[in-house]
């Protein structure tokens, strides 16, 4: 059933368009913003592939149909919008027919996990071997590095402005009190509780998050509201909207997509400049 609905949807994109370009679904929170971001950059073209928490559902058979599938629509160019491991399998099969390009959204203080070591060192083997032709970074500053220490082809793919739907009403909040949202996962990298506490420092400050269970401790549930996880993204973008400032200060992100999204909305962020910084320290060293 599965295959046979991304038959479907793999021959209108070939209807209007020569290039594909595939992404992984979501999983609960887990590339909910690299799919939105993938389809933001190219939503005519944008191929979602099941999956769980970045680990393939296809096993092999299944996974050389759907290539099998994709070579005979005959495509100029196939580029990978994020990229879990079991893509690695796909350009094999893919890049002896088509140019393959992989579009990169994440930073190099994610390569402390072991998993993300071997995936890069993948990708460099990949790059050199030139099974993949070009590679593209969100994030400023990476393009600059991997084309410097691997010769790559490699290009800066900053993410397009968010399309707002139409008629999104902000929500009902109290308006004696300042809202500042800090939307995201629980994960260390998110730094959601820092985030958090300084927030409930300020004076008449009400704190938005996806899930306040996680900051029971402080004994502030009073001034912390819970929208809920996996809303839908009219949802979440009419409560992020909603806010007076938003904060994503990640410890290893930068100018992400929730922050585009909160300054499409009107509403200001404060936010990283992680890898910005990178590239002035550097630019010093090289003077």
């Amino acid at each position: 059933m599965i295959l046979a609905q991304l038959a479907l949807k793999l021959q209108e994109i070939t209807e209007n368009n020569t290039v594909l370009v595939l992404y992984g679904s979501p999983t609960e929170g887990n590339w909910k913003g690299i799919a939105n971001a993938t389809v933001g950059l190219f939503p005519s073209n944008s191929l979602e592939i099941p999956q769980w928490y970045s680990n393939a559902v296809f096993n092999q058979n299944e996974t050389i149909e759907i290539c099998t599938l994709i070579q005979q629509a005959k495509f100029e160019k196939i580029v990978i919008s994020g990229f879990a491991p079991y893509f690695f399998d796909w350009i094999e099969f893919l890049h002896l027919n088509t140019k393959i390009e992989v579009v990169y959204h994440g930073t190099i203080s994610e390569f402390h996990d072991p998993s993300k070591q071997d995936f890069v060192e993948q990708l460099i083997s990949f790059g050199k071997a030139k099974k993949i032709s070009r590679v593209g970074f969100v994030k400023e500053g990476l393009a600059e590095v991997f084309t410097k220490l691997y010769d790559f082809d490699c290009y800066h793919q900053p993410l397009n402005q968010p399309i707002i739907p139409d008629g999104l009403k902000k929500i009902a909040l109290d308006e004696t009190k300042i809202h500042v949202g800090v939307f995201g996962a629980d994960t260390f990298n998110k730094n959601l509780h820092n985030q958090v506490i300084h927030a409930l420092m300020i004076d008449n400050v009400v704190v938005h998050v996806l899930d306040k269970s996680i900051f029971k401790y402080l004994g502030m549930n009073h001034r912390i509201v819970e929208h809920g996880k996996n809303l839908p993204r009219e949802q979440f973008l009419a409560i992020l909207g909603s806010m007076d400032l938003n904060l994503y200060m990640s410890f290893n992100e930068s100018w992400g997509l929730v922050a585009k999204e909160s300054e499409a909305m009107g509403v200001k962020t404060i936010s990283n400049l992680n890898l910005n910084y990178m590239n002035a320290m550097r630019l010093k060293l090289d003077k």
